[in-house]
């Protein structure tokens, strides 16, 4: 018996360390340093960061008095709840909530929000930050917080698409488009052919018939706002190329049957088509994320690609880390610029034989998108617009990645409206505060210069002999300015103009209405005050996000919980430990004679008990009680060693196939960017230099 009792110890130890070694999710509680909401500072990157994705706010533009809702997912590749996610808000940091309290899985990812009701116009400016007590992540910064909802007065449920004969001043064509926000206007030389798009549809008119379009196609749509897409005609007004819902389409006048598509990831801020009509370019936005090393961009989107009519596969493109907010091509499409916003903010030059830039000039801003790059006819000079507090107009020729001149706006106010004569003689540009200049291609001196007091300026253009410029007014009017008048003339609309375009004879100017993400600046210095909300407007429910689906694909990152069932080893633990009591009760039963304490045996039956035979048959069965309990706790006591070895393995395989999952989907979203020489990005930290990698690494 004593070596039994010995063996009992050594079974409950050797059980009691595989009980123990069954997996159990015990986190640590650590303390955050506390967000100052002053001072945006980049995080270092650690193994146990958790991530963030899709941030945005729901919706991204609409009236005051309407709930806005911020939303975020927590991801963590350990399944480890956040210590806290929060939101930085107009300087503040707040806490945010889960979307459904339920939810608690970390590994796939929970939606956490917080919901705003704004009384006033405005801008406001938001990140998200998370920690798990261990690492910490941010999104929706670049160089600066996102800015969101964009908040307007108007409806804009009245937009319009317009012909404005330019000397009488008056409308030949005005054609209803109700809610649909006007994206791009594009005239034929001639003026009788115009191409129009809006987030819904694209449309062709034949100005002489303004009743009702040639033709309408509607696609895929897209959301109103910033990321407009764009549209372009080719001279003659016998080819139309546009961008909507992210697809590059070619058409021909006759029909609203494509001639092809290109199917893209992400929507576009312009498109353009050179006025011969054989080649077509698209400029695309995209996400950045933030890395200890700088940023990086999803790589199937920011990118510059160029078709010729033949076919939809292109000829080329090129990846940037910064949204393309503009793209334009010479005549004979023989050249092509673009202009990046941030991180980028550079100025393109390109040669339709190669994705290689002829130019890629330094960063024109410090914190601020390059809106507007234009080429003329013969592709030898470029008029460039930046944004913000660096607004100037910048002349580019075709040999020097340095600007020839640089002329900055009063009040460094924004240059988002800027065009270029096709001879390359004048440039038009506007600011948002309502600035107007003719610039000839000599001198950063303006040759004329107006102002419009209280209004913000979006769309622009000039006319090609350079005797008038063309604006869209946040006063609801096209404006009209002639080089030899200070008086400008205007035509009334129900809504915003935000997109002109003038025929190249001079005699006809488009505009098309809608709204603008940067339409709050229409009133710096006089913003509107607040208003007390009479009522509360709901917006339609979001649609559900789909947890770790990759924006930009199809593929869904399966749990490998689904697939790898956790075995029971608690279960099997108190089923060895169970089995080990009763075996030591019973033991201690015999030895120790407890049965015998508790009832009284009659002498004749005790006698019998002590016999020699008696002793030996109670041995017997003794050991076989004892056989039989000590093999169930052994079966027991392996069961629970396998469990916790076998769930050991099943977790880690979890956790690496989460880990590659997820970085998968990341890939596909681009937050892992493909690296290598070859990929149009030069990358001085993984080696490569203009002697090893001269395709990347051009300066």
């Amino acid at each position: 018996m004593v070596n039994l009792s010995r063996f009992l110890v050594i079974l409950f130890i050797v059980g009691l360390l595989g009980f123990l070694a069954t997996p159990n999710e015990l986190l640590a509680e650590y303390k955050s340093d506390t967000p100052s909401g002053q001072n945006i500072a980049k995080l270092p990157a650690t193994p146990d960061d958790p991530k963030l994705l899709n941030g945005h706010v729901y919706p991204n533009w609409g009236p005051v008095c309407q709930r806005y809702t911020y939303s975020v997912i927590y991801v963590d590749d350990k399944g480890r709840a956040p210590e806290y996610v929060k939101i930085y808000f107009n300087g503040q940091m707040y806490d945010m909530e889960k979307e459904d309290p339920a939810s608690s899985d970390y590994f796939r990812g929970v939606k956490y929000v917080y919901k705003y009701v704004p009384k006033k116009l405005g801008s406001n400016f938001y990140f998200f930050e998370a920690s798990n007590g261990l690492g910490k992540a941010r999104s929706n910064i670049i160089d600066s917080p996102d800015n969101g909802p964009v908040l307007f007065n108007s409806a804009f449920e009245k937009n319009e698409i317009a012909v404005v004969d330019a000397s009488q001043q008056t409308k030949i064509l005005a054609y209803d488009v109700g809610d649909e926000w006007v994206g791009g206007v594009a005239l034929s030389d001639d003026g009788k052919y115009l191409a129009a798009k809006t987030h819904k549809k694209i449309y062709l008119f034949d100005t002489s018939k303004p009743d009702n379009p040639i033709w309408v196609y509607e696609g895929p749509g897209e959301r109103p706002g910033d990321v407009k897409g764009g549209i372009d005609i080719s001279g003659d007004g016998s080819r139309i190329f546009a961008s909507i819902g992210g697809r590059g389409i070619l058409f021909d006048n006759k029909s609203n049957e494509p001639l092809w598509i290109y199917q893209g990831t992400n929507n576009a801020y312009n498109a353009a088509i050179s006025k011969d009509g054989k080649y077509m370019a698209m400029g695309t936005a995209g996400g950045v994320s933030s890395t200890a090393d700088g940023y990086q961009s999803f790589p199937d989107t920011n990118l510059l690609i160029l078709w010729n009519e033949k076919s939809e596969a292109p000829l080329w493109q090129y990846h940037t880390e910064g949204n393309w907010h503009d793209v334009s091509l010479s005549d004979d499409g023989s050249f092509i610029t673009g202009a990046t916003g941030c991180p980028d903010r550079r100025f393109y030059l390109f040669s339709k034989d190669s994705n290689k830039p002829v130019i890629r000039s330094e960063m024109l801003t410090k914190d601020s998108p390059v809106h507007r790059a234009k080429i003329s006819g013969d592709g030898r000079y470029a008029a460039v617009g930046s944004e913000s507090n660096d607004g100037a107009v910048f002349l580019f020729f075709q040999d020097s990645s340095t600007p020839v001149w640089k002329a900055p706006m009063p009040d460094r106010s924004s240059v988002r409206a800027l065009n270029f004569t096709s001879d390359g003689k004048y440039i038009g540009a506007a600011t948002f505060k309502g600035d107007v200049f003719i610039f000839g291609r000599d001198s950063d001196n303006p040759i004329a210069h107006w102002n419009v007091a209280n209004v913000s300026l979006g769309g622009v253009d000039i006319a090609e002999d350079g005797s008038f410029i063309a604006a869209g007014g946040t006063d609801n009017k096209l404006h009209i300015f002639p080089r030899d008048s200070a008086v400008p003339k205007s035509i009334d609309f129900n809504e915003y103009v935000q997109e002109v375009d003038i025929a190249a004879n001079g005699k006809y100017i488009a505009a098309g209405t809608g709204g603008s993400v940067y339409f709050f600046e229409a009133f710096e210095g006089s913003m509107p005050p607040a208003v007390e909300c009479q009522e509360i407007k709901e917006p339609p429910v979001e649609e559900a996000t789909i947890i770790n689906q990759p924006l930009s694909g199809n593929a869904v990152i399966k749990d490998a919980r689904t697939d790898k069932k956790q075995w029971p080893g608690m279960l099997f633990g108190f089923g060895f430990l169970g089995s080990l009591m009763v075996l030591a009760g019973y033991i201690g039963a015999v030895k120790y004679g407890w049965l015998s304490k508790l009832k009284r045996i009659p002498v004749k039956e005790m006698a019998e008990i002590q016999s020699a035979d008696g002793r030996e048959e109670r041995l017997k069965l003794n050991r076989k009680i004892v056989t039989a309990i000590s093999a169930v706790s052994l079966i027991f006591l392996v069961l629970t060693v396998m469990a916790g070895v076998i769930n050991g393995i099943n977790k880690q395989k979890l956790e690496n196939s989460g880990k590659q999952g997820q970085e998968a989907a990341l890939a596909e979203e681009g937050e892992i960017k493909e690296t290598g020489c070859g990929n149009s990005m030069c990358e001085p930290d993984r080696g490569e230099t203009k002697a090893s990698c001269p395709q990347d690494c051009l300066e």
